[in-house]
């Protein structure tokens, strides 16, 4: 009886414990691969909600912006900028790795700078830090809502607001920063990372330390992720050329409503 106890207890503590570590596996899971679902604003408030925890009036705060007119096409833009930002993070994290295990730059080329790699590791963090801490930024701007513009002219009609074009202004500055950023910031990091895991893939280990097979089969999945992740990084730094090309158009859609 004693026997069965204990091995009921042993069972019971290792479900407990292969619960306990399915729930952090699919956590990370859900971090690594966070996405705000798109199409009804409904859905994507949803969405939001549970990522982010909102409380209720926050909440409230979307459903009326998305009941109000412009709202829907509003809430759709952040959740794609919300959805590239984590995309970004996820990508720069990777690298990160990558800098860490397989690249080493300096023993490639010759270079006899000994902190290249810890830089290139650290830039990579830097940048997927960045990259979350946009998207709390973002949150913050959907919640704002909108500017709402004030009248082109006041006193009846007879006198310019100068208020006005200087809300147009302010309204397209995180067009601004978003071209910035995918343009100057992003695409050179992706384009950097492809550059140095292509012409620096290595190891930590040296393979000739290893036993053989296991130098030739690790040389042979090495040179696969490689040629993987620096494709991947050569794919994301065109995109978000792309994107900083959408940033700049909508930056001037807005300041075509400016009063001249």
């Amino acid at each position: 009886m004693a026997d069965s106890d204990n091995l009921l207890e042993t069972m019971t503590s290792s479900y407990a414990n292969a619960r306990g570590f399915l729930a952090r596996a699919n956590a990370i899971y859900s971090a690594v691969t966070f996405k705000i679902a798109r199409g009804k604003p409904e859905e994507s408030i949803a969405d939001l909600a549970k990522k982010f925890r909102l409380d209720a009036s926050q909440q409230q705060t979307l459903f009326e912006l998305a009941a109000a007119k412009g709202g829907p096409s509003f809430i759709d833009e952040k959740v794609q900028d919300m959805n590239r930002a984590a995309f970004h993070r996820s990508a720069f994290a990777l690298n990160a790795f990558a800098q860490l295990f397989f690249v080493d730059l300096p023993s490639q080329v010759g270079l006899s700078f000994v902190y290249l790699k810890l830089a290139l590791v650290l830039a990579n963090m830097a940048l997927a830090i960045y990259a979350h801490v946009t998207l709390d930024w973002t949150l913050d701007d959907l919640i704002a809502g909108p500017n709402a513009l004030p009248p082109k002219r006041r006193f009846f009609g007879l006198a310019v607001n100068p208020r006005y074009n200087k809300a147009v202004k302010n309204r397209s500055r995180p067009y601004a920063r978003e071209a910035w950023k995918e343009k100057n910031l992003f695409r050179t990091a992706y384009f950097i990372n492809a550059g140095t895991i292509f012409f620096g893939t290595q190891f930590i280990v040296p393979l000739e330390r290893l036993i053989f097979p296991f130098g030739m089969l690790f040389g042979k999945i090495i040179g696969l992720i490689a040629t993987a992740l620096t494709a991947f990084d050569i794919w994301r730094g065109v995109k978000a050329g792309d994107d900083a090309r959408v940033a700049r158009e909508r930056e001037v859609s807005v300041y075509r409503d400016l009063n001249i």
